[in-house]
């Protein structure tokens, strides 16, 4: 697949790493959501054709620079994946068949198959306008901070953490439940962490798991009930084993008053950043060593679930990477 860029892309030059997305106070919220579509979606399209994720980051950041990349040098690699990611999300702004206008296009036939595969890996959230509809028309049933401000923290939030961290609506983390229940334990009291440690240590041993997995999730355990005691005054551990999905997940809820939805960004995307809300220093062992997390979170309370692959072909370790 690299053969190809040279023939594509000529003389196209790096381009320097750009720092965090920065969010001018002209900008509407409907424009940064577009640019944070258009940056996921030029991301993908870098790494379908085999870029470095340092290189696919850049595409991310650079999205943020400008509105419209219509008239970018298409010599410019960097530029012309963004430029691609732009038309896409234009035609379906316009209700037009996407797949239809792809194979018309005047390029060659690497640079339209990365295209289709983006269209069908992405055509449920990036391209169809029903799944827009049906998130304005289910605000009220599904959360009270399913807005648009809400939406554009999720998808920057989750673009710029490679996909590791996703805010999810209630009815979303309950779906999160499905499984096999293999431990439980309540947080009331710091004295209730060693306690819900041991009965999670002594669970996850009568799953077939290695020693250094066992401790590893352990470590990562013990920050998010660690959490549960600074901010709320009660919650609740629950340990899944998903044989079907082949996961284990770790589920922590507490009765505390939230998170802050403008201090997520720094919390996630910073590291030991931390307020009397954030996970601070445990949260980026949390993202280190999970496969994925994901936050429900509202004025009574929040739910976070760490999520684990099960790879039963390395003598029961588990895979944090994914």
């Amino acid at each position: 697949m690299r053969r190809f860029i040279n023939k594509v892309f000529k003389d196209s030059s790096r381009e320097t790493i750009i720092g965090a997305p920065s969010f001018p106070l002209q900008m509407s919220y409907s424009d940064l959501d577009y640019m944070t579509k258009r940056g996921f979606l030029a991301r993908k399209l870098g790494q379908y054709i085999g870029l470095h994720s340092d290189e696919t980051a850049i595409l991310f950041y650079l999205s943020f620079s400008r509105l419209s990349f219509a008239d970018s040098d298409k010599e410019n690699q960097n530029e012309y994946l963004i430029y691609l990611s732009e038309q896409m999300l234009k035609w379906n702004k316009l209700e037009e068949n996407i797949p239809a206008e792809i194979k018309n296009m005047d390029v060659s036939p690497d640079i339209q198959n990365i295209l289709l595969k983006a269209y069908e890996m992405h055509k449920t959230d990036l391209f169809a306008l029903s799944y827009e509809k049906s998130v304005q028309e289910n605000k009220v049933n599904v959360s009270s901070q399913m807005d648009e401000k809400w939406l554009i923290y999720r998808d920057v939030i989750y673009a710029a953490t490679q996909e590791k961290f996703l805010l999810i609506s209630k009815e979303e983390a309950d779906s999160y439940r499905k499984g096999i229940v293999f431990c439980e334990g309540t947080i009331k009291a710091r004295s209730d962490i060693p306690v819900c440690r041991n009965l999670a240590k002594a669970s996850l041993e009568l799953q077939n798991l290695g020693t250094s997995s066992i401790m590893s999730l352990l470590l990562v355990l013990s920050e998010a009930i660690t959490n549960t005691i600074k901010h709320a005054e009660e919650g609740k551990m629950t340990l899944i084993k998903d044989e079907k999905n082949h996961e284990i997940r770790f589920i922590v809820e507490d009765n505390g008053p939230g998170f802050s939805l403008e201090d997520l960004p720094r919390t996630t995307l910073l590291a030991g950043f931390s307020t009397k809300q954030s996970l601070g220093q445990g949260f980026t062992l949390m993202m280190k060593m999970s496969k994925r997390i994901l936050l429900y979170t509202s004025s009574k309370g929040s739910t976070i679930i760490l999520t684990f692959d099960m790879n039963k072909n390395k003598g029961g370790e588990l895979n944090a990477t994914g």
